[in-house]
């Protein structure tokens, strides 16, 4: 299965973040259920691995965050194929990737060597987006400001691909965030 941990936003953020999930024609909306903010993507890991996954990201809890989402962007070059919105620079949260990379690597997980870059996936863009309308929705969402807002514990999920349809994300196991929160 693959699997990644990540952030899901409380129910406030997700509705503000639903409220400007509009304007770019072709985009497919992340549905609620699905808006999160990746910590680290693991990748195929079969069932044995899995548990000692987990249990490691349970063995040493991490302090508590306060997050802020801040101007939208998007990823593609050549052909934009994403629209979401930035996680402002937080020590915590990279604390937090930097815990789930130091475990993959212990238990030989190989991860993607790219630079971390923490966000909340609004939309995927169909092939060939209309550009200009991109732009202009990425600058009218500029100084778009959805926080702080206090993450008390991350997922581990699994990623299921399904025949039509965006992939399915189950819950596999939460870890709390203790401590003060961090900024």
């Amino acid at each position: 299965m693959k699997l990644f941990a990540a952030i899901r936003p409380p129910s406030g953020v997700i509705r503000a973040v639903r409220r400007i999930q509009k304007g770019v024609p072709g985009a497919r909306w992340s549905a609620p259920e699905k808006l999160h903010i990746t910590a680290a993507y693991f990748g195929e890991v079969h069932d044995a691995l899995a548990e000692e996954l987990d249990e490691e990201l349970a063995r040493r809890p991490l302090p508590a965050m306060e997050l802020t989402l801040r101007g939208a962007g998007h990823f593609g070059r050549a052909e934009p194929h994403q629209i979401h919105l930035k996680v402002e620079p937080n020590a915590a949260l990279t604390r937090l990737h930097n815990h789930c990379r130091r475990v993959a690597r212990e238990l030989r997980i190989p991860m993607e060597a790219r630079v971390f870059s923490p966000h909340l996936t609004l939309a995927y863009l169909k092939p060939f987006p209309d550009v200009e309308r991109l732009a202009t929705y990425e600058q009218r969402h500029v100084n778009t400001e959805i926080g702080p807002f206090l993450i008390d514990q991350f997922g581990l999920y699994s990623s299921w691909q399904q025949k039509r349809g965006p992939n399915r994300y189950d819950l596999e196991a939460t870890y709390p965030l203790i401590g003060r929160a961090g900024h």
